[in-house]
């Protein structure tokens, strides 16, 4: 329960209103009605329910009726109209957020049928106090995200529940390669990006790095057009931009492809150890043939000012891995 004091206009006659839980019910009382008893008149019927000329004190004691209102005290026009400004705002609130929800679902609508979504679709739009919820399926992923797309040019609070259901299913090895070669026959993928591609479902998952925030979204949005891909989790993290990290980066590049042991992967697009560096601290990722070159690029990494290096390069024992990073290799 609230209370709040709502004088007329004129400041004569505070009065005071309750709004209670569930239906709105409006309760209005007189809380200094005494003070409008004019002196000196007893032919006035007292605010207070009194009788003509009774006396004042024969009934101090006796508390006045709640819920009571005597028009005798003379409401101001001011304070009516107030009390009905307030009446209407509470009253047409829902009406006009459900105008506004129905005119938001419109509008998106229109957009979603204007890029043809309606014939290449199942999307259904909801909105609720300004959320709108997409709802259905679509056939390729890229249309799950332009569909979200459009929706946020008119709502800034957009849920998005498309599921995508290819027209043609696909393994997830078959998946695995085709999204491993885009990212490998990308012309902008370089020797400081090192990007791993699983994929369980159909969703596939980013993990790894890459130079910079471009690269970042530019490799999701290539493995989006991958046929059958059903979603895209994107863990990819973002090298650091600072002058000592980019300095470290490429004095331990440097360093391990100038070794006798590396000298032969220098300057390729895809070469077998990949350096990370953020705020000083290094990681090691790839794949060499030998333990004696998993020790050597950790010993290597070791030899500068790193505050600290992780070494995750594996051991590549298995052929068929090896001959397949060749093809990719030579490929691009």
């Amino acid at each position: 329960m609230a209370l709040a004091d709502v004088p007329d206009a004129a400041g004569e006659l505070p009065v005071a209103l309750f709004r209670l839980a569930g239906p709105v019910k409006l309760t209005l009382f007189d809380v200094r009605a005494d003070r409008f008893a004019a002196p000196g008149r007893t032919d006035l019927r007292d605010d207070w329910g009194g009788r003509p000329g009774e006396d004042r004190r024969e009934r101090r004691n006796v508390r006045p009726p709640v819920g009571r209102f005597d028009m005798g005290a003379r409401v101001g026009r001011g304070g009516w109209t107030a009390l009905g400004v307030l009446a209407a705002m509470l009253l047409g609130a829902p009406v006009l957020v459900a105008a506004s929800d129905a005119d938001l679902q419109r509008r998106v609508e229109q957009r979603l049928s204007k890029a043809g979504f309606d014939q290449r679709a199942d999307i259904r739009v909801e909105v609720d106090t300004g959320v709108v919820r997409l709802r259905g399926i679509t056939v390729r992923y890229p249309d799950l995200r332009e569909a979200e797309r459009l929706a946020r040019k008119e709502a800034r609070n957009v849920v998005n529940l498309l599921r995508v259901v290819p027209e043609v299913p696909r393994a997830d090895e078959e998946i695995r390669e085709d999204a491993t070669t885009a990212v490998l026959r990308w012309e902008r993928y370089g020797p400081f990006d090192a990007v791993g591609v699983e994929v369980r479902d159909g969703a596939v998952k980013l993990s790894g790095w890459v130079e910079t925030p471009f690269k970042r979204d530019e490799v999701e949005e290539r493995l989006a057009r991958v046929d059958a891909v059903r979603d895209v989790v994107n863990n990819l993290r973002v090298q650091g931009f600072s002058q000592s990290d980019v300095r470290l980066r490429l004095e331990i590049h440097g360093k391990i492809y100038g070794d006798s042991l590396f000298e032969r992967w220098r300057g390729v697009p895809d070469p077998p150890v990949r350096v990370y560096v953020n705020r000083g601290r290094v990681t090691l990722a790839g794949t060499v043939g030998s333990p004696v070159e998993q020790t050597a690029v950790g010993h290597i990494a070791r030899g500068t000012l790193a505050f600290a290096v992780d070494n995750q390069v594996k051991v590549e024992t298995d052929e068929k891995r090896g001959e397949e990073r060749k093809k990719a290799r030579e490929e691009s």
